[in-house]
């Protein structure tokens, strides 16, 4: 009994020590990196580097032993994100290099239509860095509007059509998949046969998931190659210490996967298509990117020369012989005159493949930087 009362004691006391300490003794384990070790604690890399300046620029050591603040000995940062969080949007928005609609449209909340709405001269095939784009409309177009807006009164119904076809970055026609539905049905609704619908969708499978993004009908050829091709070529600066570690953090969260299937639409451990296993690892550091690998190599980062490949970048490929891009991966390694890079192909599901292959050799593309400041 007294044994039992001083273990619970000392439990207590060790608690409210660590508790109140301002900084947390971390000792380095097998795959730690700066940016895990961050984000366990709800800490920047930068807080961490602050506590232990010898550790800027130096690879982890197992046991090695690192200062982290510590969060619950003060409010005040918690106070600063409140402060964040109550920002009031910004009106307006000035491009970046290698920003598109969509990512814009991701960054501030607002879809790609409204954007179309307030901006009537965009034209998303051709913003370029420097444009002035308008993110809230004057309070007098709101209230001139307001009487007419019916969205809010539509009702749907089986037999009625919902809202749901948009036209992506390359001119395809999307329809997002609705709770229920299959090929079969989307296609009878277009007046498609279900084979070219497959043909048009080549990662799909039956079990669509909800919310997927299907091709109905493509923008053209042409248009898809002039964007990709106007899609210019940045010079891209080395990765800082803190991209290196989230790509480091990337790589290890999407190894976890190797060895999963491919499934058409999947964007869980039950199942990947190489789009959605990108979606799905960038989303470990709150990025979200377009869902399709088209999409991707417009909308997501920027492209760079090959030979300034990192690991954490975009890989994209054209696997079906049409000319555009349908096939993406995440550079894990890159060599002398190799890269590797991780993806869920069709046959093997989620691997490491090399760019020394043959197959991926003849059909490669291009190269995103997604991790850049």
């Amino acid at each position: 009994m007294c044994f039992k009362k001083i273990f619970i004691f000392l439990f207590f006391t060790f608690s409210t020590v660590v508790y109140s300490q301002k900084v947390i003794k971390h000792s380095v384990k097998y795959g730690d990196s700066y940016y895990s070790i961050a984000k366990k604690y709800k800490v920047s890399e930068s807080e961490i580097y602050k506590l232990n300046p010898k550790a800027k620029g130096t690879v982890l050591q197992l046991k090695t032993v690192l200062l982290i603040p510590n969060k619950n000995y003060s409010t005040e940062n918690k106070k600063k994100a409140n402060e964040v969080k109550n920002v009031e949007l910004a009106e307006f928005h000035i491009v970046e290099a290698g920003e598109s609609l969509y990512k814009i449209s991701k960054k501030h909340g607002i879809s790609i239509e409204k954007l179309k709405e307030l901006n009537p001269e965009l034209k998303p095939e051709s913003i370029k860095k420097g444009d002035k784009i308008l993110l809230i409309a004057p309070k007098k177009e709101i209230v001139e509007t307001d009487p007419i807006i019916i969205e809010p009164k539509e009702t749907a119904s089986e037999n009625i059509a919902l809202p749901i076809d948009c036209n992506d970055e390359l001119g395809n026609t999307i329809h997002t998949v609705q709770k229920g539905e299959t090929l079969y049905k989307i296609a009878k609704k277009y007046k498609l046969k279900l084979k070219d619908l497959k043909e048009l969708n080549e990662e799909v499978v039956e079990n669509l998931p909800e919310g997927y993004s299907l091709i109905i009908k493509l923008g053209t050829v042409e248009l898809a190659q002039q964007l990709i091709e106007k899609n210019d070529i940045f010079e891209a600066k080395p990765l800082s210490l803190e991209n290196m570690s989230k790509a480091e953090f990337l790589i290890a969260k999407a190894s976890e996967h190797i060895g999963t299937r491919y499934r058409g639409g999947g964007t869980t451990s039950g199942g990947f298509d190489c789009s959605g296993l990108m979606f799905a690892t960038y989303k470990h550091i709150n990025m979200t990117l377009p869902r399709s690998s088209g999409s991707m190599a417009v909308g997501a980062g920027y492209k760079i020369n090959r030979n300034q490949a990192q690991k954490g970048d975009l890989i994209f490929f054209s696997t079906n012989g049409r000319g555009y891009i349908n096939h993406v991966g995440m550079i894990t390694d890159v060599l002398d005159n190799e890269i590797k890079f991780i993806h869920s192909s069709v046959q093997a599901g989620v691997i490491i493949s090399s760019t020394k292959e043959p197959y991926y050799s003849k059909r490669f593309v291009q190269i995103n930087r997604v991790l850049s400041e």
